[in-house]
């Protein structure tokens, strides 16, 4: 069952990375994530203007996983053990097992192939301890590399929905990847 996930130890260890809670002392380094234009582009919220905005963040997450509807670890990179991003699951549906994904990484640490493993790690657990049979994630067109990690991870492009979303004040397409646990990979 779904919810049982939320009773489970959340620490995965991958090669490079330890994927964690997430705790008011890294109210800073999700500043330095979410205050970034670079990071900010393709998300729907704006560039953080404070450390108090980025302190309601990290609540917004622990709130989610105490109320059971949201998984979101925190990023940390074992080389400095700096906390470099985040990622999860959200917009759980029980009915038809799927989940969403969301995630965002510290510009400084992209290209390095440390999201892919990331999200490889929490979609082997996902897969593995609970029921859910799909997980969808949703990209700009023009976000490119966020596209190419889907699709490294098995995702695949299933359409686009046009003026789908509203975000920064406009209305956007969005594209719609989908993953599922016959699809084989975790």
């Amino acid at each position: 069952m779904l919810t049982d996930i939320f009773k489970k130890n959340m620490l995965i260890n991958t090669q490079r990375l330890l994927l964690r809670p997430l705790f008011q002392s890294d109210a800073q380094d999700i500043y330095e994530i979410f205050s970034d234009k670079q990071v900010m582009k393709y998300y729907d919220l704006l560039p953080f203007e404070s450390l108090e905005r980025a302190k309601q963040q990290v609540e917004f997450f622990t709130q989610g996983f105490e109320q059971k509807t949201m998984l979101r670890w925190g990023i940390e990179y074992k080389d400095n053990s700096k906390l470099i991003g985040t990622c999860g699951f959200f917009a759980f549906n029980e009915d038809v097992k799927k989940a969403e994904l969301g995630y965002e990484l510290n510009s400084s640490y992209h290209g390095k192939g440390l999201m892919t493993e990331a999200l490889g790690a929490i979609l082997g657990h996902i897969f593995t301890q609970t029921d859910i049979n799909r997980v969808e994630a949703y990209v700009e067109p023009l976000n490119i590399a966020s596209q190419k990690t889907l699709e490294k991870l098995g995702f695949t492009k299933e359409g686009t929905l046009r003026q789908s979303e509203r975000c920064r004040g406009e209305l956007i397409d969005i594209c719609v990847y989908g993953c599922l646990r016959s699809d084989g990979k975790y």
